[in-house]
């Protein structure tokens, strides 16, 4: 089996098909699909059966509610490919996808991850496209030291199977994805992104983060700082200013909210932005200092920040 597709399922009966038949429409084939019930309460579960009759490539597996990172434990303590990777149940794959990037993975032996773009919320006024380029990280700090945090996704990457072992999503955490990730990089896998293939990623106004935005934004600062203090990283080095950045960015949101300062005061250097909006960030922090500077973006900004997906 070349590659194992897990997918949580939970109480997403409208959404369930869509994503379903993106993966099963792939042209490529040489897949398993893991569909992890998680203990649905809307006809979820019925319909992720119905579909599984249809096609025998896809499993259904039915357990008790236990969140996201069991679901998603569940199905890497059963999946049998070579490589795996996770969709969101209300998300979708764009046509083609897997192909181009099984494409990739065959020519770069080498290559323990790969990272593809992502669609963000297509059709809204919010829409988003995340393309993370052609590059390789032979070491994985690399990778987080020149893309950051905003982007430790579980999904939008394929990974080869050794990647998880001895790794599993923490039970009970918001922004489980980036917690996991940092155990990834801990092991120093061989990363490579590339600009093929499409996750399309929707929105969920019902989901935990629509409803904890407040409370959510003060979780992900406090998330990104507990795993840059298990790598070891030391933000005042060059290296991890534009990380360093990343972090003040949702400071500043997280302060708009709350009030509350969790980011440690820093300078960075002038040279770790990447567009103008974020020259002008790096001045106000050099210039005014991380509290005033976000007691400033406070009273510019009345408009409620949305939360990049985790």
């Amino acid at each position: 089996m070349k590659l194992s597709i897990i997918v949580p399922v939970y109480n997403v009966e409208k959404t369930l098909r869509r994503c379903v038949d993106s993966i099963v429409g792939q042209d490529f084939r040489n897949f398993e699909l893991l569909l992890v019930d998680d203990g649905s309460t809307d006809n979820s579960g019925v319909l992720a059966d119905e579909m599984a009759q249809t096609d025998a490539r896809l499993t259904v597996f039915h357990k008790p509610n236990g969140g996201l990172s069991d679901a998603r434990n569940y199905g890497l303590d059963r999946a049998e490919g070579e490589y795996i990777t996770f969709v969101d149940s209300d998300d979708e794959l764009a046509p083609g996808t897997l192909g181009k990037l099984i494409v990739i993975l065959d020519a770069h032996k080498d290559y323990d991850i790969l990272e593809y773009p992502v669609l963000e919320n297509p059709g809204r006024d919010d829409e988003h496209l995340f393309n993370p380029g052609i590059n390789e990280y032979a070491d994985a700090p690399d990778w987080l030291s020149e893309q950051g945090l905003t982007h430790c996704w579980a999904w939008n990457k394929i990974y080869k199977r050794w990647v998880f072992d001895s790794i599993r999503f923490p039970f009970g955490r918001k922004f489980e994805d980036m917690l996991a990730m940092g155990g990834i990089i801990k092991k120093r896998p061989f990363i490579a992104t590339t600009d093929k293939g499409m996750y399309i990623y929707h929105w969920n106004d019902s989901g935990i983060m629509a409803k904890e935005r407040e409370k959510g934004l003060n979780t992900l600062i406090e998330t990104q700082i507990e795993v840059v203090k298990s790598l070891g990283i030391d933000t005042h080095h060059r290296r991890w200013h534009r990380l360093y950045m990343d972090m003040f960015t949702i400071q500043m949101h997280a302060y708009r909210s709350s009030g509350r300062i969790l980011l440690h005061p820093q300078r960075v250097s002038l040279r770790c932005y990447r567009s103008p909006k974020e020259f002008v960030k790096t001045l106000m922090l050099n210039i005014l200092g991380l509290k005033t500077a976000c007691r400033l973006f406070k009273l510019i900004h009345n408009s409620q920040f949305t939360i990049s997906p985790a």
